[in-house]
């Protein structure tokens, strides 16, 4: 029971819920990793979307990322924990995990911004293409990472990147796991603006103030109507990215190059 109260604890402080008014802030907290995350964290932020959701006094949801970086995606640590040989069901409750924070954003009825600083990489790639709009401060840089891995992307972004970049584009990027700074990723229109970092927080205040000053009902009918016809596809997209994956991570030579990858960025803190 101690270890559960402890773990919960842990949970909380990793991920920052705050109210402000009509803006909820949801903060990734784990600065010395760049935010990596696991399983239970993308659960948790599925979760607590939810809980915002219910409480209905929130009309704008931003997700960020502390210390300077937005999420780097998986923690390696907990991929390495599971051993040489991690079992199928390990994995595929790994993946639901994952996953239910995408479909959470989507779902949502109230916009869900993410604001980028610094790094988004792999599932932190997948996690901000998910989100309604994408705000990055000048320092961000955006790359999938999986392909360098071995592994394929999982969090629903063979769906969400081509309809932001277009095919081949998205191609490029996801095979190559080619490196895109905030200023590239605006020019193809995967970001919506790009704001200083010594400006962000004021730059965000007013894309979200010009949100709150259309009606709430009106807000909540656009989104109902441009995203939520997506979600079918979108579901799709990752049961596919899954069962792929499920095949990527068991495949022969995956943990030669978790270890390599690992030991690459592991002074970076850089995920997948």
């Amino acid at each position: 029971m101690r270890r559960c109260t402890l773990q919960i604890e842990r949970l909380m402080a990793e991920l920052v819920s705050e109210p402000d008014g009509p803006i909820h802030r949801l903060t990734l907290n784990i600065p010395s990793r760049r935010n990596a995350i696991t399983p239970a964290h993308a659960r948790s932020l599925a979760q607590e979307i939810e809980r915002v959701e219910e409480a209905g006094e929130a009309r704008v949801i931003l997700l960020s990322g502390s210390g300077g970086h937005f999420c780097a995606g998986l923690d390696l640590h907990w991929l390495r924990s599971l051993g040489p040989n991690p079992g199928v069901a390990d994995l595929q409750h790994g993946l639901s995990d994952f996953q239910s924070a995408v479909i959470a954003i989507v779902r949502c009825p109230v916009p869900v911004l993410a604001v980028v600083q610094g790094t988004a990489a792999g599932f932190g790639f997948d996690l901000a293409l998910a989100c309604d709009m994408r705000l990055a401060g000048s320092s961000a840089t955006f790359t999938s990472a999986f392909a360098r891995m071995g592994l394929v992307p999982d969090g629903g972004s063979t769906f969400t990147l081509p309809r932001l970049v277009g095919v081949g584009r998205s191609i490029r990027m996801l095979m190559t796991g080619e490196t895109l700074s905030a200023r590239e990723a605006l020019s193809i229109g995967m970001v919506e603006e790009v704001i200083e970092d010594s400006t962000l927080d004021p730059g965000v205040r007013r894309t979200v103030n010009a949100l709150l000053e259309s009606a709430g009902s009106s807000i909540r009918s656009i989104k109902r109507l441009t995203r939520v016809p997506e979600v079918g596809a979108l579901e799709q997209a990752l049961s596919s990215e899954g069962a792929a994956q499920l095949q990527a991570l068991q495949a022969p030579d995956f943990r030669v190059r978790l270890e390599a990858f690992a030991a690459r960025f592991a002074s970076r803190g850089q995920g997948a």
